[in-house]
C-alpha cells in the first residue's frame, strides 16, 4: 500500500579515476547518499470504479484502481471505510485516500478535486477512461453552491444542498479599559441545520427562504437581548410523542393565522368548536337583559307607568334579537380552535379469525408421456 518515490537518480558512471583526494571522496559519498534517498507515502490516491452499498460486512466499501500503481492488488478484496460510525460514500470516478491496516485497505476521505460539495469525480485518472461515465446507478450531478464560511467555522455539507454549520454570531461591544473605550468582538455559539438551500448568490443560510431550517443560538444578540433560543421553520412541522409531549414555560403562545387551524384532542374523533368568551359574555348579558326587561315591564304595568312600558319593551326586543342572532349564527362559538368530542369512543375492531395453515404434503408425480398417447396430442399441448 505505502510506496516510496526516489528523490534523484544516480548518474555517476565511474568512481575515483585517478588520484583519490578527500574532496573527491566526499563528493562521491554525497552523491551515493543522495541517489539512495526516497520520499515515503503512507497513503495513496485511489480511483473508485464500483461502490458497494448495503452488502453485509462490506457496507459502503468500494473497488477500483490505485492511481500511482494501477497493478497494485487490493488487500481484503475491497476498500472499506476506515470509520464505522461516519461513512462518506464515494461516487464512481471520485478519488479517495487509501491507507493500510492489518492487511486490509481502508479509505479515509474523498479528495477535493473540484471543490464541489456535490461531486468530485475525475474518471480515467488511473487509465481506462470511459466516455460519459455514470457516477452510480441513481446519482445525477446537481449544481450545488458551497455555503459561505466565516473564520473558525466547522461545516458539514451534503451533496444535495443541505448542511450543518457550527459557527458563531459576532457581537461587538464597547468597554472602558484604562479610561479608554475599546471595541471587543464576542463570538456567540450558533448551530445551523438546513435542508434545501435557496440562496445561490450570497451563498448564506436564509431562515425565511430555505426549505427547512433549525437554528440553535446562545448568548446575547447585537441589541443586548437574550439570544439563547431554538428556531424551527418549514412548510409543515410534525412532532409525535408515543407517550407524552410536555411544554413548560413562563408563557406559551400558539398562533393560528387561518380558520380551523388549531385542533386539540384525538384526531380520529369529531372536532367541536370551543366557546368564544367575548361573544358568550354578550349572549349572557342579553339573556340577563331579557329577564330584567320582563320584570321591569310587569312592574311598570302594575304601577300604570305606560310610557316606561314602551321604553322597556324596546330594550327587551333588542335583547331578544341579540339572543336570536347569537343562536342562529352560532357567534358564541369559536371555530378557529377545535377540540375533540369527549363523548366519542372509537369502536373496537373485530378480531379477525386466524388464517388456516395449508397442510404440507408432496404432490403426486405424473408421467405426462403416458397420458399423451399420440404424437398429435403432444404437438397440440406444445402449441397451447
Amino acid at each position: 500500500m505505502a510506496y516510496r518515490r526516489k528523490r534523484r537518480v544516480d548518474t555517476t558512471k565511474s568512481y575515483l579515476t585517478g588520484i583519490p583526494t578527500f574532496s573527491r571522496i566526499g563528493s562521491m559519498v554525497k552523491k551515493l547518499i543522495a541517489s539512495s534517498q526516497y520520499d515515503f507515502f503512507e497513503a495513496e490516491a485511489f480511483e473508485v470504479k464500483e461502490v458497494i452499498l448495503n452488502d453485509p460486512g462490506n457496507r459502503g466499501s468500494v473497488r477500483g484502481v490505485f492511481i500511482v500503481n494501477p497493478s497494485q492488488p487490493i488487500l481484503g478484496g475491497v476498500v472499506k471505510s476506515l470509520t464505522p460510525n461516519i461513512t462518506q460514500v464515494p461516487l464512481i470516478g471520485e478519488h479517495i485516500v487509501v491507507v493500510e491496516h492489518n492487511g486490509q485497505h481502508y479509505y479515509t476521505s474523498i479528495i477535493n478535486t473540484k471543490n464541489s460539495p456535490n461531486e468530485n469525480a475525475r474518471p480515467g485518472a488511473s487509465g481506462g477512461y470511459i466516455k460519459n461515465t455514470k457516477y452510480g446507478k441513481t446519482f445525477e450531478r446537481k449544481d450545488v453552491i458551497p455555503i459561505f464560511i466565516n473564520e473558525g467555522d466547522i461545516l458539514f455539507e451534503g451533496r444535495f444542498g443541505h448542511s450543518i454549520k457550527f459557527g458563531s454570531d459576532i457581537v461587538t461591544k464597547t468597554e472602558t479599559v484604562n479610561n479608554e473605550e475599546v471595541k471587543i468582538n464576542e463570538h456567540k455559539a450558533l448551530i445551523k441545520i438546513v435542508a434545501g438551500h435557496r440562496d445561490k448568490v450570497n451563498r448564506v443560510e436564509n431562515f425565511n427562504d430555505d426549505d427547512s431550517s433549525i437554528y440553535l443560538s446562545g448568548g446575547l444578540d447585537k441589541a443586548g437581548s437574550d439570544h439563547k433560543k431554538i428556531e424551527i421553520k418549514s412548510d409543515a412541522i410534525f412532532i409525535t410523542g408515543r407517550k407524552k409531549i410536555e411544554l413548560t414555560a413562563d408563557e406559551i403562545v400558539i398562533n393560528g393565522k387561518s380558520q380551523n387551524t388549531i385542533k386539540m384532542g384525538d384526531p380520529r374523533a369529531p372536532m367541536l368548536p370551543t366557546v368564544n368568551g367575548q361573544k358568550m359574555l354578550e349572549f349572557q348579558n342579553s339573556i340577563l337583559g331579557i329577564l330584567t326587561g320582563i320584570q321591569s315591564i310587569l312592574v311598570s304595568v302594575g304601577s300604570g307607568l305606560l310610557p316606561k312600558v314602551a321604553t322597556d319593551s324596546a330594550k327587551l326586543l333588542k335583547n331578544i334579537n341579540t339572543v336570536a342572532d347569537s343562536i342562529l349564527n352560532l357567534s358564541f362559538l369559536n371555530f378557529q380552535v377545535m377540540t375533540a368530542d369527549p363523548n366519542f369512543k372509537l369502536p373496537k375492531l373485530p378480531e379477525l379469525p386466524e388464517v388456516p395453515k395449508i397442510p404440507k404434503g408432496d404432490l403426486p408425480k405424473v408421467d405426462v408421456s403416458k397420458t399423451l398417447k399420440t404424437k398429435a396430442s403432444l404437438d397440440k399441448l406444445k402449441k397451447s
